[in-house]
């Protein structure tokens, strides 16, 4: 028989980001954009607790503005599917993407100054220091990345 190892021996765990962020899987509807808004502010902020309130503020509401998309186009054209959102937060910077099923990657229009609609992805290009899309086997994922 081996002798049991102390503890205090054992390796420690590596520091740092998880080698797979964390994310939320959840039904592609309308009240599924307030649960990602929440959970992307709770999971940067743990990830990454210098993270300055402003900058939670700005991907709490890009996090609403790619979750909307998310649900309105993504689930229009695959109804019952889901989204994933993914934060990855590191000192200094944090990406967060949102999956859906849609393959139509989106892109900035131009709008009327009385429609209601429409102005999203202008408002994620104003507010994050990156943004971009990708397909994917299943869709596409859209992604944003905010810096302090």
């Amino acid at each position: 028989m081996l002798p049991m190892r102390s503890r205090a021996l054992l390796p420690l765990p590596p520091s740092g980001p998880p080698a797979v962020p964390p994310q939320l899987i959840c039904e592609a509807a309308p009240e599924s954009v307030r649960v990602a808004r929440r959970y992307v502010r709770e999971a940067a902020a743990y990830q990454e607790p210098e993270t300055p309130e402003g900058a939670l503020g700005t991907l709490e509401l890009l996090a609403s503005e790619l979750a909307t998309n998310a649900v309105r186009h993504g689930a229009r054209l695959s109804p019952g599917t889901s989204i994933r959102v993914v934060v990855d937060a590191r000192p200094g910077r944090t990406r967060i993407e949102v999956h859906d099923g849609c393959p139509t990657l989106p892109h900035i229009r131009s709008t009327s100054t009385l429609s209601e609609r429409g102005r999203g992805l202008l408002l994620v290009s104003l507010m994050a220091a990156a943004w971009g899309c990708a397909d994917r086997p299943a869709g596409k994922i859209v992604w944003a990345v905010v810096t302090w």
